[in-house]
């Protein structure tokens, strides 16, 4: 588990992301949206709503990792692009950390610490 000091790190750093997040939202918004037909031209929207959520994804572990320097940040993978929830995995010397993120509402996020 994370102490206070940390957790408010870990907090301000995805406030600081929260305009990432509103963006990776829309992107699982868009992805709801892929009409998945037998012509098989839903792939390319496909592809591309999947590098747009590596990018963001990957900018938010970024700032998380220049907030949190003392701990290794794994992006968990989520089964499908339409989750609109990022896990991670906190690494020190220490402790491991799971943490959840629920970027479900626009301009919203909720924090949960698993362990």
């Amino acid at each position: 588990m994370l102490n206070d000091d940390e957790y408010e790190k870990l907090k301000q750093s995805f406030i600081k992301s929260q305009r990432l997040f509103n963006k990776l939202g829309k992107v699982t918004r868009d992805v709801e949206n892929i009409d998945y037909d037998e012509s098989g031209l839903y792939q390319d929207d496909e592809d591309i709503c999947h590098r747009h959520w590596m990018k963001l994804s990957s900018k938010i572990v970024d700032a998380l990792s220049v907030d949190l320097e003392d701990f290794t940040i794994e992006l968990l993978q989520n089964d499908t692009l339409d989750i609109k929830e990022l896990s991670f995995n906190l690494k020190n010397s220490e402790q491991i950390s799971k943490i959840k993120v629920d970027f479900s509402e626009n301009d919203a996020i909720s924090i949960k610490q698993i362990s």
